[in-house]
């Protein structure tokens, strides 16, 4: 609803927080002469001002600069660290601009002069008030949806908001921007503060590429861009920034930096022995590794023989220098298999390959295949002093730079061949039909693999296409003809005869992207429907990559379009079954429960008759046994369908002793259990604010699924344990352990141990819901099973619910 709707369709929401009575009539009186209909919430000091903004939501706020306890300023400082988005305007009794410039500062929305408080003056100042507020919330609400991290600061630098991705991938507590500097690289940081000096001190626009820290445990690369917003004086009032990921981008460029050195350094050796030194010694600087070695196949190709190693791993590979190509050895079976072969430490080396045992130092190794034009010629070895698994970029450059290797090995071998050839030309013609024939050989198997990437293409349901930005004109595969259901051969010239065959709702995002691509160099990537001549609409992928020259100028565009209407189809159809599922579900929940109380209540009237024989008595017995258990699945599949379509269980929090709430449940437990026995210990204090029936229906969750999961003759315990803050709950039973396998999902909805099916009326929903109750407290329940020391489930309760801290400053 836009402001000015606002104001007239229903009562704005305002806090007057102002020690004189005087002053907040004369806002009421303004007000009310205006014709602004408000709810006021009305207090006398900073303290409670403060606390009005922190558990309360309203449209605006009108706060006099001077009060007791707390000025306006402060409150306002405080207010906006918490990530209060309330527009504030502040009231003063004096028009000091130098007042008016540190409110601005600390976050107000605007300022009045009291003795400027006029109906006409308030009036207009609200409704600019809530426009702006309604402009910075569609702004934010922007933020959170772009690929980028978004941040803002105040004009002193204080941060003052991140978007919700900054929090997620950097690792940061939500609601707590000014803790950044802590996800940035501690070699960065200097550098960072350096240029955010420099900028707040001349107002000037600065990027810088710093590592960020990521949620994972890993330092990521990043392109931090910030931008200040001038008043009509030139002052810097806001600071407007981004954080854009490039480290997939820089460690392409190294990966591709440390493949030109290879190659430079490869070029360099015409011989093969000096081709052989050069991949050992640069895999070695390039991987990082300690160690290197180096295998080729044998003529008869039946064994490996060790060619060459690091100074540092000769000694260790002496054993190691004739190997059959069938022994059970890592280099062996990269060569045979042709793949690459990592271990990443030795006791895993030492497991797969026994005979290995005791002969190498090193802790991780990386075994890669040399595979030339005619197959794998032998095996590259990379050894690591310390355990190391290789991520999959280190794992395709390291397979890169072995093939790399077994390119130049051939390249110097045929070189060393020529040379030959050229020095008995006159004495040995079939040496030089020999070369010519393994040149053309070459050739066949280029285009061999050139016809296995278009059958490929094909089977996948991919076609490729070539766009010429300059000239406008566009070159694309059969397979496209077919994508875009045109006969073979009439392939389309331009990008508009392309557009064309795009579906009208989906046709002008994709000639706005093609703009991005031809003006900015942006690459394309969309998903959209295309129209067959025969009226069929079929969904299609598309991503393209722009190639631009030296000056940053479009030059083409080369990519793929794939055909995912099968993709889309199976997503539709799985989205609408889980709907049609959940829908069900509550439903049929929600309509058992009015028989069962019939059941339940005619049952319990019947049985409260005198003159029943003993089978009618246990027979009633059992009826009202049944339909408990049956009232009992039914909430649990209440609770489960509130939990998935509601966002969670509600809870209603009042005083309470939980210790207290336990000692019945347990006597309860007791009763109905009278063979078994239940030990309850209690420290400290169990006073709190917690939802009573649904704590008990946690205990007696916890305590009933201990019971049944253990043997008669032991006992199950119950031990309450108050600390500052909040209280704990645990359960322990003893027995059998559950199963490592079942540990991850066991609190997942219908998972059912493996002694699951001797509980009566389980459907699988009981630990679910445990879960989500105690979620629901804002607490967390965690559970611990071994072998002879039984099974615990942990319960950790806050007293109160938790509210957000105040935000310290950048």
């Amino acid at each position: 609803m836009r402001a000015e709707e606002r104001m007239e369709e229903q009562p704005l929401r305002l806090l007057v927080a102002d020690d004189d009575e005087v002053d907040r009539l004369a806002v009421r009186r303004a007000l009310l002469k205006a014709g602004v209909e408000a709810q006021l919430v009305e207090v006398t000091d900073g303290m409670a001002a403060l606390g009005a903004l922190l558990e309360q939501s309203f449209d605006c706020a009108l706060m006099d600069f001077q009060m007791p306890g707390q000025d306006g300023l402060e409150v306002l400082r405080k207010a906006r660290a918490a990530l209060v988005e309330t527009p504030i305007i502040m009231l003063t009794g004096q028009g000091d601009e130098h007042i008016a410039v540190e409110l601005m500062k600390a976050g107000a929305t605007d300022y009045l002069a009291k003795s400027a408080l006029t109906p006409e003056r308030l009036e207009h100042l609200l409704r600019q008030t809530l426009r702006l507020h309604e402009v910075q919330q569609q702004y934010r609400t922007l933020a959170e949806v772009l690929p980028h991290t978004i941040w803002t600061s105040r004009p002193d630098g204080v941060l003052d908001y991140i978007s919700r991705r900054g929090y997620e991938n950097n690792d940061l507590p939500l609601g707590e921007p000014g803790q950044w500097p802590k996800a940035v690289h501690p070699e960065d940081l200097p550098r960072l503060m350096e240029r955010w000096q420099h900028s707040l001190r001349t107002g000037e626009p600065y990027e810088v590429e710093a590592r960020l820290w990521q949620t994972g445990g890993t330092w990521r690369w990043h392109l931090i861009r910030a931008l200040p917003m001038r008043d009509p004086r030139g002052r810097v009032v806001r600071w407007f920034g981004t954080n854009a990921d490039i480290d997939d981008q820089r460690r392409t460029q190294e990966r591709i930096a440390r493949l030109q050195a290879v190659t430079a350094a490869l070029s360099e050796a015409p011989t093969p022995r000096q081709v052989l030194d050069v991949i050992i010694t640069q895999g070695v600087t390039t991987m990082d590794a300690q160690a290197g070695a180096l295998w080729l196949l044998s003529e008869d190709g039946q064994f490996l023989e060790l060619v060459g190693t690091t100074p540092n791993a000769r000694d260790q590979m002496r054993s190691l220098e004739h190997v059959p190509l069938e022994a059970p050895l890592g280099i062996t079976e990269a060569v045979r298999h042709d793949r690459l072969v990592t271990c990443a430490n030795r006791q895993e080396r030492e497991r797969r390959y026994p005979a290995l045992a005791g002969l190498l130092t090193y802790e991780g190794s990386a075994v890669m295949p040399l595979r030339g034009s005619r197959g794998v010629m032998g095996a590259l070895v990379m050894n690591y002093a310390r355990p190391r698994t290789l991520q999959p970029d280190e794992q395709e450059f390291f397979l890169a730079l072995a093939r790399q290797g077994a390119q130049a090995l051939e390249r110097a071998r045929l070189y060393e061949a020529a040379q030959q050839a050229r020095a008995q030309a006159e004495a040995s013609e079939a040496q030089l039909r020999e070369l010519l024939a393994e040149r053309e050989r070459m050739e066949a198997t280029l285009q061999e693999r050139d016809e296995r990437l278009r059958a490929a293409l094909w089977a996948g349901g991919t076609g490729t296409f070539r766009w010429d930005i300059r000239t406008g004109a566009l070159e694309w595969d059969e397979n496209l003809d077919q994508l875009f259901g045109l006969p073979l051969g009439r392939t389309v010239q331009t990008m508009g005869d392309c557009l064309a065959l795009v579906h009208p709702d989906d046709r002008a995002e994709a000639a706005r992207r093609n703009e991005a691509c031809a003006r900015e160099g942006a690459d394309f990537e969309m998903d959209f429907r295309v129209v067959w001549p025969d009226g069929r609409v079929h969904w299609l992928s598309g991503k393209g990559k722009t190639f631009v020259d030296a000056t940053g100028r479009p030059l083409y565009m080369t990519g793929a379009y794939v055909d995912i209407t099968v993709q889309k189809q199976q997503e539709s159809e799985a989205r609408q079954l889980a709907e049609f599922e959940r829908q069900i579900l509550g439903i049929v929940s929600h309509d058992l429960r009015n028989p069962l109380s019939v059941i339940r209540i005619s049952a319990s009237v019947l049985l409260a008759r005198e003159g029943l024989d003993e089978r009618q008595s246990k027979s009633l017995t059992r009826i009202i046994s049944a339909s408990d258990r049956s009232t009992r699945l039914i909430r649990d599949l209440l609770d489960f369908s509130q939990a998935r379509l509601g966002g969670g269980i509600p809870v209603e929090r009042k005083k309470m002793d939980l210790f207290e709430l336990a000692r019945g449940v347990v006597e309860e437990l007791a009763a109905s259990h009278p063979e078994r026995r239940l030990e309850l210990t209690q420290e400290g204090d169990g006073g709190g604010e917690w939802d009573e029936d649904r704590l008990a229906q946690v205990l007696g969750n916890l305590v009933g699924n201990a019971l049944q999961h253990s043997p008669p003759d032991t006992a199950v315990s119950v031990r309450c344990r108050g600390e500052p803050g909040e209280v704990f709950l645990e359960v322990h039973n003893e027995g059998s352990a559950i199963e490592e396998a079942i540990l991850p999902n066991l609190f997942e909805p219908f998972r059912r141990g493996r002694h699951a099916g001797s509980g009566a009326g389980s459907v699988g929903l009981g630990l679910y819901i445990t879960r989500q109750l105690v979620l629901a407290h804002g607490g967390g329940i965690t559970v611990t099973s071994r072998e002879g020391q039984g099974t615990r489930f942990t319960v950790r309760l806050p007293r109160r619910a938790p509210t957000p801290p105040p935000l310290p400053k950048a």
